[in-house]
Order: C-alpha cells, then structure tokens, then sequence
C-alpha cells in the first residue's frame, strides 16, 4: 500500500487554498444586490404609492439582506420620477408605480420614457378601488344626491388630483363623461398635496386612493360616496360603486414594481422570487388590508399581459372623453 507524505498533501492543499478563496470571492461578488437598492417612487410622500412602497421597501430588504431606500421624484403625473429610473444604469435602481404606466403614451406626446421598451414590468403587488369623497361643505348625503349636485352645479365644484394623467385625474374625468357633468380639474404635486387641498377646502371633490384619506373618512373630516371600482368593494361593503348608477364605470388602481430594460434577467427573477416571497406573508397581506389595499400578485408575465390589457381598455375610453396626448 503506498503512503502519501503528509507535508506533501499538507503543501498542495495550501496551493489550493488561493485558488478556492478567489471562487468564492467571485461568487459573493456576483450575488444580487450587491449594495443598497434604490426605489423610485413618482410621487411626493403621503399617498397610496408611497405607502404601499414603503412597506414593501422593508419587507424586501429582509429577503434581499440589503436596504431598500425610498426616493420620491414627484411631478408630471409620475413622469419624471419614471424616467429617472428608466435611465437609471446602476443595476440597483427600482420604480415603485402602478398601471397609469401603461398610459403614458396616450396621454403625453413625450411622457421621457416607453413604458413598453424601456421597463421589466416586475410584480404586481395590490389593487385598491378608489374612493369619491368630498369636502363636508358639498350638500349631498349620498351617490345620487351628488351627481343632481354636480350635474346643476356645472363648472362651480373643482376635483383635486396628484397630477393630470393620473389615475385619479382619469376616474374624474370618466365620472364627468358617463353623469353628464362637469368638475373642474385642480392638478396638485401629489396624492398629499391633493389631499391637503380637499381638507382646506381649496378642492370639493376627490377621487382619492383608500390609502391616503381612509383615516379622514374615519375622523368624518371627509364623506365617502362611492367607490369607483366595477362593484362594492369588501372592505367598503355600505358605499355603493359608482357604476350601480353610471353602469360600465369602473377605475382602480394598480400598485406595480418595474427596473430598467437593461437589468439582468437573474437580478429580475431574484427580485421577483423575493416579492413573491413577501406576498405569501399572511401576516403582510393583513397588513394590506388594514391599510386600504387588496393584496392582488401578479409575476412579470402576466402582469405585462395585464399592463397591455388596461391600455386597450382605456385607449378608446380615453378619446370619448376628449383627452389627447400633449
């Protein structure tokens, strides 16, 4: 039987000790993300997007072992902060946005980015209905009593949006279009901003996210109408949906996470398999509740299936009501 000579073996595995060291060296540096995460919200703080991202940021964090920090770049109803990521060439560059994405192209002539060419359409995370609220100074009680306001109170009452082009801003104009009435439109620099002007009462009427005047409805500082989505919504089982008055109407929001066209593949299925991870805490997902949203996953896939769907359905809706891209 032949005997190796242990400071033989002792030498040849010290030789190879550089040569394991720098694999795995190499394959640290290739895990995904390598540094901290920055998440594009395309909105000022205080409404339902900036929420939403903001849980999400921390629960992805804990599944990425890596910070996720929250940057607002409000304006242009999303535009400017959704181009700020689009451009974005650091590989750790996240936009946290909803499906008004889809109609950037319909509504402005050179929104800064295509929504189709220069995103990975990710996860989606939540829908939530909107709600019709108004300011306690506006008479009516209820759905009905409102429209007969609106409707013999033409040009006099004025909506507050986080911005033209938003879904909010959309849901009002549809509204205006199906009742037979005419709101003017106040574009504010955010969901806040907005909401701050219903408060103050610069603004009577809001189609508002749950999210950001569900606590004033509470405190009755606003009055909830209806809700815009296709039937009563199970958190708001007593407000009646818009469309038990004006059938067809329907308008929620989509709560979406996107990255650059340029990231790698590996680093989306990584980002997916972590939302999808985050989205099957059932803990998370009351928490979601709780705060106005209805947890509602999509992978990439579908969700740009999705994405093109909600384009297609409110393109023509889009030139009925009169709104061209600018």
């Amino acid at each position: 039987m032949r005997r190796t000579n242990p400071g033989v073996l002792g030498r040849r595995n010290l030789l190879a000790m550089p040569a394991l060291l720098l694999a795995a060296g190499a394959a640290q540096a290739d895990a995904w993300p390598t540094r901290p995460l920055r998440m594009v919200v395309p909105y000022t703080p205080g409404g339902g997007t900036d929420n939403l991202g903001r849980l999400v940021a921390r629960q992805l964090a804990e599944k990425l072992r890596q910070s996720v920090v929250i940057e607002n770049r409000g304006g242009a109803g999303g535009n400017i902060g959704a181009t700020v990521a689009a451009q974005a060439s650091d590989g750790h560059t996240l936009l946290f946005t909803g499906n008004g994405i889809a109609i950037s192209d319909l509504l402005f002539r050179n929104p800064g980015f295509d929504w189709r060419r220069d995103f990975i359409h990710v996860v989606r995370f939540a829908s939530t209905t909107m709600l019709l609220v108004v300011n306690p100074a506006v008479p009516a009680q209820n759905l009905a009593e409102f429209i007969a306001y609106a409707r013999a109170n033409r040009d006099k009452l004025n909506h507050g949006t986080p911005g033209a082009g938003t879904s909010q801003h959309l849901a009002a104009e549809l509204f205006d279009d199906m009742a037979g009435t005419r709101i003017i439109h106040v574009p504010y620099r955010g969901t806040g901003p907005s909401v701050a002007g219903l408060l103050a009462g610069e603004v009577e009427v809001m189609f508002a996210s749950v999210s950001a005047v569900e606590s004033f409805v509470r405190e009755g500082k606003v009055r909830a109408l209806a809700t815009t989505a296709a039937r009563r919504a199970r958190a708001w089982p007593d407000l009646p949906a818009i469309a038990e008055a004006l059938p067809g109407y329907a308008a929620e929001l989509w709560y979406t996470m996107a990255v650059p066209a340029r990231t790698p593949e590996a680093n989306v299925t990584i980002l997916e398999n972590a939302a999808r991870d985050v989205m099957a805490d059932q803990a998370f997902g009351q928490l979601l509740m709780e705060r106005g949203f209805e947890p509602d996953f999509l992978g990439s896939r579908a969700l740009t299936s999705a994405l093109e769907a909600d384009a297609a359905l409110w393109g023509p809706a889009l030139r009925r009501i009169g709104i061209r891209s600018e």
